[in-house]
């Protein structure tokens, strides 16, 4: 339900005005004067307010001045018989959201608060989304308990209300923008935009102009000014993903704008002050780039003012029970799931794998699992193919030769039973041993007949039915 309160010192216009107002979803409250029209939007939840300008005590626009520096967020529409443009910019410019003149006509009136209720719907849910998310990027929802993690943690503290450049080096994956949303989200920038762009994704011949904007005009398809993304930032953080992508044009433009703190567009002669953060993410070694001619120096050095480097998932030891647990739980919530752990066996996997892709491919592995599990333990062959062949190839990895040998049989014979549904001739065939040579190493690895059950269950039940043999020493 809507709640609107009316505040005009003529009780005839607030009794007539919320009988126009007035619908089984809207609730409307009346006040006889500003004062105590501001009395009731600091004790009550209130989503527009309609006030007349001309009041004894205190008008109008000083209503409107109080509730701003008050944070009312509900959204103004000032309403007077002393109509003129002069006194329409003043509510404006006050912080009105719109204004009426008396007369109205009824169904002017209507419609103004129709559209203004649903602005500050709309507003309400970005806001209440805006707070979701920051929420989701506090400092204490990163997970890491190794060292490296710690002092990331501890630099992120320090700098976060120090608003100087930074930039954050490590391999992909390793959860960059995430931390560029922390320092974000903690800073005195908070309420203001975070504006990412990853260099590497834009084409060359657009990545200028979604930085920098650009005029009507200005090349071909230019039909109206554009603003850029360091221009929307303003006030706020950009974070630069990739930036050893960056073209080597653009590198120094962008220096230009941390020197000068101006934004000059594309086709423009005028320059516009820009208030804007900067924090950089790279996976690059940008001190070879340099070398190399393909990175500037001078700005390699003004983004690197504070420079954090997030270790890989591998170096961070106890962190991968850490994070798969929260993944865990995180996915089995918003998938509907019962998951409660690991097996031994899918645990090992998860700590074994070296984890090229990072804290991202771990998140997707334990997506996948929770997806496929029918249980509420993950099981090894829940997880991505790559884990289970790195824990196969680690088998072989270590101890005496013979022993190494003896696991990649049974492994090979195990696979190529389950491929031919138990089908022991077939198997022989594929093997190119004899029958009896597979029936005695079967019986050796303790292939029995409950596994040959185990994997026709699971077979289609429409494939033709293999023949079954128990396993008899030979």
């Amino acid at each position: 339900m809507d709640t609107i309160l009316v505040i005009d010192d003529d009780a005839s216009m607030r009794d007539l005005l919320t009988e126009l107002l007035t619908t089984p979803e809207r609730l409307i409250l009346q006040a006889p004067s500003a004062q105590r029209g501001l009395e009731i939007v600091h004790s009550r939840n209130i989503d527009l307010i309609l006030t007349d300008i001309h009041m004894p005590d205190m008008t109008g626009i000083e209503f409107i001045k109080a509730a701003q520096d008050s944070r009312v967020t509900a959204p103004i529409i000032t309403i007077t018989a002393y109509a003129s443009t002069e006194t329409a910019i003043q509510a404006l410019r006050a912080g009105a959201y719109d204004y009426l003149s008396k007369p109205f006509a009824n169904e002017e009136l209507l419609k103004i608060v129709e559209n203004t209720l649903q602005a500050h719907r709309l507003f309400k849910e970005v806001s209440e989304l805006r707070g979701k998310l920051d929420q989701q990027y506090r400092l204490e929802n990163i997970i890491g308990q190794c060292q490296g993690m710690q002092r990331v943690f501890g630099m992120i503290e320090r700098i976060t209300n120090a608003d100087c450049n930074v930039l954050i080096t490590g391999e992909s994956g390793t959860g960059k923008e995430v931390v560029a949303r922390a320092i974000h989200t903690q800073s005195n920038r908070n309420e203001k935009p975070f504006v990412p762009i990853n260099c590497a994704s834009i084409p060359e011949n657009l990545l200028e102009s979604e930085l920098f904007g650009h005029v009507k005009g200005a090349f071909t398809g230019a039909i109206a000014d554009k603003t850029g993304l360091i221009e929307t930032a303003h006030g706020g953080t950009l974070f630069l993903d990739e930036i050893g992508d960056m073209p080597i044009l653009l590198q120094a433009k962008l220096l230009r704008v941390l020197q000068d703190r101006k934004v000059q567009k594309v086709g423009s002669t005028t320059l516009t002050s820009v208030d804007v953060r900067i924090i950089a993410a790279t996976n690059q070694k940008l001190k070879e780039k340099i070398k190399e001619m393909a990175f500037r120096e001078d700005l390699y050095y003004r983004l690197n003012v504070i420079e954090l480097m997030l270790p890989p998932l591998r170096e961070r030891g106890n962190d991968i029970d850490l994070l798969s647990r929260h993944f865990l739980k995180h996915f089995s919530d918003r998938l509907n799931k019962s998951a409660q752990g690991f097996s031994p066996a899918a645990r090992k996997a998860l700590d074994r794998y070296p984890w090229p892709g990072n804290v991202r491919e771990l998140e997707n592995a334990v997506e996948r699992a929770i997806t496929l599990c029918q249980s509420d333990v993950i099981e090894l062959q829940d997880l991505p193919d790559s884990l289970q062949q790195h824990m196969e190839l680690a088998d072989y990895s270590s101890g005496p030769l013979d022993e190494r040998i003896a696991r990649f049989e049974q492994q090979c014979i195990r696979k190529t039973l389950e491929k031919c549904s138990y089908d022991f001739n077939e198997a022989a065939t594929q093997l190119g041993v004899s029958l009896a040579t597979l029936y005695r190493k079967a019986k050796k690895y303790n292939l029995t007949m409950k596994q040959k059950i185990a994997s026709l269950n699971d077979s289609n039940s429409g494939k033709k039915q293999p023949q079954l043999f128990d396993i008899h020493p030979l």
